[in-house]
């Protein structure tokens, strides 16, 4: 799903991430965890438009900024 021309694009650093959870609490449908050490696990590059906010807000509480959200344009592959 697109909002407007747009869609976001997410992306993650593993390096960085120090495995607080709070993005799988925003967003489970987005984010997960791996199970030895709790580091983030990308779900969906291109989440649907309704986890758009969920995504943007569990961008803002990561305390590490492990991760990274883009607004590209809705024809990018």
């Amino acid at each position: 799903m697109t909002k407007g021309n747009f869609r976001l694009r997410v992306s993650i650093d593993q390096s960085v991430c120090v495995g607080a959870g709070l993005c799988v609490l925003s967003a489970s449908d987005v984010f997960d965890q791996r199970d030895e050490d709790g580091v983030v696990k990308l779900l969906q590059v291109y989440p649907d438009e309704a986890q758009y906010e969920k995504v943007l807000g569990a961008s803002r509480k990561c305390p590490s900024r492990a991760i990274t959200v883009e607004e590209v344009p809705a024809d990018e592959p």
